[in-house]
């Protein structure tokens, strides 16, 4: 008889594979081909559960983790994005000699600027730069150019000046009293509410030089954040927390009153309500829609769910809600 570690190993190696990928950002899942034949045709849940629901008596399989390991062999760092968003220069210039140290230098010197105005939004001073490029030199002569710059960003990474958002209050603010916030600490509560992130070039721009402060501009520049894909973070942060949509991995209805729940459609409730109340934000809605909307976005588990007909496929699409009875709640999680 094996014994376990022999048994483990056995298991291992029939659930895990290798697959060769280009460097950069991948979308990877994992699930189990049905094949009713073989899993026999008597299935208690009728909807495919997922991971989370690891403690179902149906006998049907299960994932309970994913575990994703390597590069193996890898032949360099690779062209990825974040790469060449960092390495905005070259200091070989496309020449085959070894480039000098002022070249790389220089080069150096260009990265950290970008980088510093950036992370420490748009307040960067030359002592900053200063004190990025001792960092620089340092992990140069020990490791070499690319090496140096690595080190140049912990050191940047790591300065409060990028971990903490400090607002100062001006020396003539009165205790209390109300103040209008300068450009850069304006530029980088907007993007943080908005965005969730650092301000870009444009709202980092219009700081420095003053007119972000000025009512027109500040609201055209709310509108074109709105706008951009990034503003998907003001659904997912701020309606996650207003709407306790964060909580609901927590919550675990009655199996007996709702038996086909599983994480699927838990996490399908989840993303109509944050369908929905992204269309309230794009369209500019009133506030009151948010209880007063006839419609929704559904798919076909969702639909189902709420007894609504005719809706099928994996996607969401914005359908009208039904109330059956007066009371009832529409077709959104929020209810």
């Amino acid at each position: 008889m094996r014994n376990i570690t022999e048994a483990a190993d056995d298991i291992a190696r029939r659930s895990s594979t290798t697959v060769t990928l280009a460097a950069g950002e991948h979308d990877i899942s994992v699930g189990f081909v049905y094949d009713g034949a073989t899993l026999g045709s008597a299935r208690l849940q009728p909807f495919l559960r997922s991971s989370q629901d690891i403690l179902d008596a149906t006998g049907h399989p299960h994932l309970q983790t994913l575990t994703v390991t390597g590069p193996f062999n890898s032949t360099g760092p690779g062209r990825t994005a974040s790469r060449e968003r960092v390495f905005v220069c070259d200091p070989r210039s496309g020449s085959a000699e070894a480039p000098t140290a002022s070249a790389e230098h220089a080069c150096a010197e260009k990265i950290l600027s970008l980088l510093a105005r950036r992370a420490y939004r748009g307040m960067e001073t030359g002592q900053d730069l200063a004190g990025l490029l001792d960092f620089y030199e340092s992990g140069r002569k020990a490791r070499g150019f690319e090496a140096g710059v690595e080190t140049a960003i912990e050191r940047l990474l790591s300065s409060p000046k990028f971990l903490f958002r400090i607002e100062r209050e001006p020396a003539s603010a009165m205790p209390g009293s109300a103040y209008p916030l300068p450009g850069p600490e304006l530029a980088s509560r907007l993007s943080f509410f908005l965005w969730s992130g650092l301000p870009d070039d444009e709202l980092l721009d219009l700081a420095k030089d003053g007119t972000l402060t000025k009512p027109e501009v500040l609201k055209a520049q709310v509108v074109r954040m709105l706008a951009d894909p990034k503003a998907r973070a003001l659904v997912d942060n701020f309606a996650g927390q207003w709407l306790y949509l964060r909580n609901l991995d927590g919550f675990i209805p009655n199996s007996v009153g709702f038996p086909n729940f599983d994480d699927n459609l838990r996490q399908a409730l989840r993303t109509e309500t944050q369908l929905f109340f992204e269309s309230i934000v794009q369209e500019d809605r009133s506030v009151v829609d948010l209880m007063t909307a006839n419609y929704s976005f559904l798919n076909e588990r969702v639909a189902k769910h709420y007894g609504i007909p005719n809706v099928y496929g994996a996607h969401f699409r914005r359908s009208p809600s039904r109330m059956s009875s007066a009371g009832d709640c529409s077709a959104r999680a929020v209810c």
